[in-house]
C-alpha cells in the first residue's frame, strides 16, 4: 500500500522527459530547465518554467476492464513578457513540449501520452507572462490492494 500512485509515477515520469527539453538535444528552446510537479510564484526575472497539474482520473466509457483508468493532466508553460519575442517563445515552448510528450511511452506504468489541446494565455492572474496549458492524456491500469 506504501507504492507511489500511478497518476503520481507518470508525473514525475513526464518531468523527467521535459527535463530532456533543451537547444543542444535539438528543441528550439531551454524550456526543460526548470520543470516543476508542484506550483510556486513566478517572478518576471526568472526563466522560463514548466510545472506539471494532475488534472482529472476517470473510468472510461470503453474500459476493458474494472481497473482501467483514464487520465489527464496539464503541462503549464510560463515564459517571461520582458522577452522582446515573448509570443514566438511561448509558441515554440508548446512545440517543444508536444514534440517531447506526445506519444511519450511511460510503460509498463500506462499507454503512450495523447496530445488533447492547449490555450495559450497573456498575463494569466496579471503576471507579468505569456502562459500555456497543454493537456495531455493516458491509460493506465491500477493495481488492485491485496
Amino acid at each position: 500500500m506504501g507504492e507511489t500512485p500511478i497518476p503520481w509515477a507518470i508525473l514525475e515520469l513526464v518531468q523527467t522527459r521535459l527535463r530532456t527539453v533543451r537547444k543542444a538535444g535539438g528543441y528550439r528552446t531551454d524550456a526543460g530547465r526548470d520543470v516543476r510537479v508542484e506550483p510556486a510564484p513566478f517572478d518576471p526575472n526568472d526563466t522560463a518554467r514548466l510545472t506539471l497539474y494532475p488534472l482529472t482520473t476517470l473510468y472510461p466509457d470503453d474500459a476493458r476492464s474494472a481497473s482501467e483508468r483514464g487520465y489527464t493532466f496539464v503541462v503549464e508553460a510560463l515564459v517571461p513578457v520582458k522577452l522582446d519575442n515573448a509570443q514566438q517563445r511561448i509558441v515554440e515552448t508548446i512545440a517543444d513540449i508536444e514534440d517531447a510528450l506526445d506519444g511519450f511511452v511511460q510503460a509498463p506504468l500506462a499507454l503512450p501520452l495523447q496530445f488533447q489541446e492547449s490555450v495559450l494565455l497573456d498575463r494569466p492572474d496579471g503576471v507579468a507572462a505569456m502562459a500555456a496549458q497543454l493537456l495531455f492524456g493516458t491509460r493506465y491500469r491500477r493495481s488492485v490492494p491485496r
